[in-house]
């Protein structure tokens, strides 16, 4: 005799799709990954802003230096950018605010960018040196 015993379909169905708990944990780390490449290009940003008002100060020597081996003369003056300052001629980036004083011999320049690190960039014409604070 045999034995004949039903075949029954199984209960367990192979999974067609990600359950809402794998799907979570993407998620999840797909947010800690953007907020670690947020803060790193939050920092880029500034030092690129930065990098600007060092552009623009080291312009500004430059531009002091030529007015001066026309004129014999240094120029005090403050740009705001974004601008084209006409004495000594030059143009100022959009967030960098330029201070330049000029003395007989010698001149000081200051640059800083609004959206920078906060970073104040000098320059001293005697020393030749930029520095920032």
């Amino acid at each position: 005799m045999t034995d004949r015993r039903r075949t029954r379909p199984s209960a367990r169905r192979s999974p067609a799709g990600f359950t809402l708990i794998e799907l979570l944990v993407v998620v999840a780390i797909m947010g800690i990954l953007a907020a670690i490449a947020i803060q790193a290009m939050a920092r880029y940003r500034q030092q690129a802003y930065d990098a600007a008002a060092i552009h623009d100060l080291a312009n500004a020597v430059k531009a002091e230096e030529a007015y001066y081996a026309t004129y014999e003369i240094y120029v005090s003056f403050t740009a705001n950018g974004p601008t084209n300052n006409a004495v000594p001629p030059m143009v100022i980036s959009g967030t960098v605010q330029l201070q330049m004083t000029a003395a007989t011999e010698s001149f000081q320049g200051t640059a800083t960018s609004t959206r920078g690190s906060g970073k104040i960039f000098s320059y001293d014409s005697v020393t030749d040196t930029f520095v920032s604070n």
